[in-house]
């Protein structure tokens, strides 16, 4: 049996029901015993890869969506009324289409369309939003972040995180460890013009948004590391698990490991809390003498997009 990752953009809810109806269609056993059923999973698209995109080209972020699965290489299904106006190298069907018919649609991409290669590490767009902010070019300074027509001006050296609404900004926090999101430095750091607009404390967001995202975030690279001040978290209770993680690493430097056998945390929590004090350039690596004498150099514990992450965020060791 074969498995697909189905990741559906901006269908509405008879659409994203009929795209469920034709997924379990496709696990559905067939006279013709040569075609091999389809156990595949349906979600929502949150700017990883997956192995077949459905999206609507008729709104904004479903474009937005199918051009950067058309540039990684994964197979699209276009829902769409004007055939003629899809460019993109994919299948397309009407909005009115029945499950049957998109259930065969959407067998013959997974079967014979390109689906998406194994992860390259050298593709940044695979990361997670909180991940490419925590990288050495962008940790520390002003940044402007863009999706789906928002953008969220981050200043840590105010510590803050502005929008143009609350409303926006709360909900951003929430799909900020997805890759949907582009980065790039500001022009200009000053908050003048940003001042009077609704904001909140950037480690406080980063937290929020690497819990929220936390089964997303690649394992934090391994080292030593310890923060150089403290959190501003304010009171908000979700964050009891991070004030453990820094209470630990404002003491002294510790491990991923020694982190979650001192606060008592999973590893999904700490490694959150790692990514999220790291993008908020609040981390330091340990180059001292408290190594643990058996670790073996960092090139044994990386590969692939791991080593990348390291060396890129300036957490390898020497």
């Amino acid at each position: 049996m074969n498995r697909a990752d189905i990741a559906t953009v901006a269908l509405n809810d008879q659409m994203e029901q009929r795209v469920r109806i034709a997924a379990s269609l496709l696990l559905a056993s067939r006279v013709d015993t040569s075609v091999r059923p389809i156990n595949a999973k349906v979600r929502l698209w949150d700017g990883t890869r997956c192995d077949l995109l459905i999206a609507d080209l008729s709104d904004a972020y479903g474009r937005q969506a199918s051009a950067m699965a058309e540039k990684r290489g994964t197979a699209v299904l276009a829902i769409g009324d004007k055939p003629a106006e899809i460019s993109l190298q994919c299948g397309a069907v009407p909005a009115s289409s029945p499950a049957p018919v998109l259930a065969k649609h959407m067998r013959d991409l997974l079967t014979h369309g390109k689906l998406c290669d194994p992860t390259d590490p050298n593709d940044d767009s695979i990361l997670p939003a909180l991940c490419v902010l925590a990288e050495v070019r962008y940790r520390g300074r002003a940044v402007d972040a863009v999706c789906n027509g928002l953008t969220l001006n981050i200043r840590p050296e105010a510590g803050r995180i502005y929008a143009s609404n609350l409303g926006a900004l709360l909900s951003a926090s929430d799909y900020f460890s997805s890759a949907a999101w582009e980065l790039q430095i500001a022009a200009a750091s000053d908050t003048t013009h940003l001042a009077d607009g609704p904001s909140r404390s950037l480690e406080a967001f980063l937290l929020h948004a690497a819990f929220q995202g936390r089964a997303q975030l690649p394992p934090f690279p391994e080292g030593r590391y310890q923060l150089h001040d403290w959190p501003d978290v304010g009171t908000a209770p979700e964050f009891i698990g991070a004030l453990k993680v820094a209470g630990s690493l404002v003491r002294a430097p510790a491990t991923a490991r020694e982190l979650q056998q001192s606060s008592m945390l999973g590893e999904e929590e700490v490694n959150a809390s790692l990514w999220a004090y790291q993008a908020s350039n609040l981390l330091l690596a340990d180059n001292g003498a408290n190594r643990e004498a058996r670790s073996p150099p960092p090139t044994a514990h990386f590969s692939g997009i791991l080593s990348r992450i390291a060396s890129r965020f300036g957490l390898t060791r020497h």
